[in-house]
């Protein structure tokens, strides 16, 4: 049975300045899993449409990505796309429910697939964010969180980067500096949680290693389809690692 896990919203006290120390994988350790984020907008319902643009999500996957380097796993935005919610009408009737299985009933189904993670942004609901399964986790605008020092300098990317360790079987350590921890802006996994991270995510059929991604993307570009090559690249191109492998999917990426 799939469990759902909340971050309860806290306050965000100020933040303790500092940074996500870079991570030292190697680009051959990177695995690969594509994310499909859905900007959900939904006409006359301010609490279902998202504010985030798409220079706010770069952004927040910069972040997101910095975090999971320390595990060698990489989430690029492959897809993104601006969508009404489905069924406003049991959002309306629910939004105050902490039993949230509900909201998968938000998803259009025409933008489901099962080759990516699926991430959802509205407004407002009652968690921060929550983890239904890998077609259904949402996160919200407002989130916020307890700072930590050295903690993630905004709420979104380490609320995003939670949902994504329950994607990859990990559960809720109550360690203030942890990511696995309830509402604050730790960051940390440690030595286990990347082991089991990085073992279920080899269990994922559509998550590829990066020296895959980048061998069919060197294929297709030297085959001379450089349109699709370019978005092969992407994949890898935001890989927080400065290598020759990373410059060059930089490059015919652009």
């Amino acid at each position: 049975m799939r469990f759902i896990v909340l971050l309860i919203p806290l306050i965000w006290a100020h933040q303790a300045k500092g940074q996500i120390e870079a991570p030292n994988a190697e680009f051959a350790e990177y695995l690969v899993a594509p994310i499909h984020v859905h900007r959900l907008v939904t006409k006359g319902e301010l609490s279902l449409s998202t504010t985030l643009e798409k220079r706010d999500l770069e952004r927040i996957f910069g972040k997101v990505n910095r975090i999971w380097g320390h595990a060698g796993i990489h989430f690029p935005i492959q897809t993104i796309t601006t969508e009404a919610a489905a069924n406003p009408i049991i959002y309306r009737q629910n939004y105050q429910s902490r039993q949230l299985r509900w909201m998968l009933t938000l998803r259009p189904k025409a933008s489901r697939t099962t080759n990516q993670f699926h991430i959802y942004y509205l407004k407002r609901f009652l968690a921060n964010g929550v983890y239904i399964g890998p077609g259904g986790m949402f996160v919200k605008d407002t989130a916020s969180l307890r700072s930590t020092e050295n903690g993630v300098d905004e709420p979104i990317p380490r609320v995003t980067a939670h949902e994504l360790g329950h994607a990859l079987t990990l559960k809720h350590r109550q360690n203030v500096t942890n990511l696995l921890a309830s509402g604050t802006s730790g960051w940390t996994l440690n030595d286990a949680e990347i082991k089991q991270a990085r073992e279920a995510a080899k269990k994922i059929g559509w998550i590829q290693t990066a020296s895959s991604v980048l061998k069919k993307a060197d294929q297709t570009y030297e085959a001379g389809d450089k349109k699709q090559a370019k978005a092969i690249y992407r994949l890898i191109a935001g890989i927080p690692l400065h290598c020759p492998e990373t410059t060059r999917a930089k490059k015919r990426a652009e």
